[in-house]
């Protein structure tokens, strides 16, 4: 299978079931976590438990702008904790463990707390805790990304994100009709707060999955120690030197922005169309069922062409999902906004970090990574505004914002960004 799949044999490799081995463990990683993740999908299923609890329109406005920072924001504040000298492994695991058990102690405070405390409190604690989660996962995110880049060729990268992504989404269509079988019948909280369990023991599984890679001891001499004003220095170097860089740091910009607006998609179907919070079981499945459609080209597409064309296809699949929102009349039609948003979750998640790895060498990906999450993540905080915008002129005007702002990001990159496949495939002729 992996041969047939990876075309391994095209691989200079010195041990190819390492290589076989370490592909193995990131597909069932990759798997099993996505499959958790489609229990409380920030997506689809975040955003109805906030309103279920009693969050205005402002606190639903608040979880991708909450979510992004913490994914994104703290890693140059954290940046020496991220960038030790030697193996990566040991720290991947090691923020892993904790970021999985964060769902465990959300899932905890739902069915014990919930109910028993102010709708201001739950919502604000609820919110607190997703924060902290993305920011444990912020930390363990470059780690993960610098051991992935190690383990798999360059050329298979896009591959082997887009078949995790498959299988992910695969199993999550099963997860999200489990969501919705356990939010129409188990009583509120107790049917979220399963939710969370369930995710948690999936989390742990890929878990283990994490634990079988086996770290290359190429480029561990390479690593060093990096302090703060170190960090600051380089990357201020970097922004000025990489034009490629600084024009995607804008596009990136936009993309993220427009992406906030997700958010609101499932609310706002369930509110036009009247529908049971189970609807959000639904959505999930659409969203996941969309993802395995997507990935089944979109890696390849990536390994083939290069990582820009699938960014602009993500700003493209951001402008027609508003569209769609902003004209569909029927429930049917409006799954397309699931379908396409979906697109741009699996976009991002093959593309953005590897096209950010292409634009350096090895030994500085971990600082471009953190870099570039630091400086683009903040422009999410406009995304508050989107609850705001939402109470005052309703939810069209929010999804025309996220279309023109898609729309600036496509422009961008098809006119001012480079794609950098181009020079490494010379260099390696």
């Amino acid at each position: 299978m992996y041969n047939w799949l990876f075309r391994l044999s095209q691989y200079d490799v010195h041990d190819a079931e390492t290589l076989k081995a370490n592909l193995r463990a990131h597909l069932y990683d990759g798997a099993l976590f996505g499959f958790a993740l489609s229990f409380i999908s920030v997506n689809t299923i975040f955003p109805v438990f906030i309103e279920r609890v009693g969050g205005s329109a402002i606190a639903i406005g608040s979880i991708p702008v909450l979510w992004t920072l913490g994914l994104n924001l703290p890693q140059a504040m954290l940046f020496r904790f991220i960038h030790t000298a030697g193996p990566v492994k040991p720290l991947m695991l090691r923020y892993g463990l904790l970021y999985r058990l964060s769902y465990l102690l959300i899932g905890a405070f739902t069915f014990f707390a919930v109910q028993r405390t102010t709708v201001e409190f739950s919502v604000s604690l609820l919110l607190a805790l997703l924060f902290f989660s993305a920011v444990l996962g912020s930390v363990g995110q470059p780690p993960w990304f610098v051991l992935f880049t190690k383990t798999v060729p360059v050329t298979l990268r896009g591959r082997v994100l887009a078949v995790r992504q498959i299988l992910s989404s695969f199993l999550g269509i099963f997860g999200g009709s489990f969501v919705g079988f356990i939010l129409a019948f188990v009583p509120f909280p107790a049917n979220f707060s399963l939710l969370f369990l369930v995710a948690f023991i999936f989390m742990m599984m890929s878990f283990n999955s994490l634990r079988q890679l086996k770290e290359p001891a190429i480029g561990l001499q390479k690593r060093s120690v990096v302090d703060t004003h170190d960090f600051i220095a380089r990357a201020r170097r970097s922004v000025k030197e990489n034009r490629n860089l600084r024009n995607f740091l804008l596009t990136d910009a936009f993309t993220l922005l427009s992406m906030t607006v997700s958010v609101f998609y499932a609310v706002y179907a369930i509110q036009k169309f009247s529908l049971p919070s189970s609807y959000a079981g639904t959505f999930t499945v659409i969203f996941m069922g969309s993802m395995v459609i997507g990935n089944l080209f979109f890696g390849f597409l990536a390994d083939n062409y290069g990582h820009k064309v699938n960014l602009m296809l993500l700003a493209g699949c951001c402008i027609a999902a508003n569209l769609t929102a902003l004209l569909a009349e029927n429930i049917l039609v409006y799954g397309l906004v699931f379908f396409f948003s979906a697109s741009t979750v699996a976009l991002q998640g093959i593309s953005r970090l590897s096209f950010v790895a292409e634009l350096c060498a090895e030994e500085e990906r971990t600082m471009y990574i953190a870099l570039v999450n630091t400086i683009t993540s903040p422009v999410v905080l406009i995304g508050v505004l989107g609850g705001v915008l939402v109470r005052n002129f309703g939810y069209p005007f929010v999804f025309s914002f996220g279309m023109v702002t898609a729309l600036c990001a496509l422009l961008l990159l098809y006119r001012y960004v480079a794609e950098p496949r181009v020079h490494y495939i010379q260099s390696h002729i």
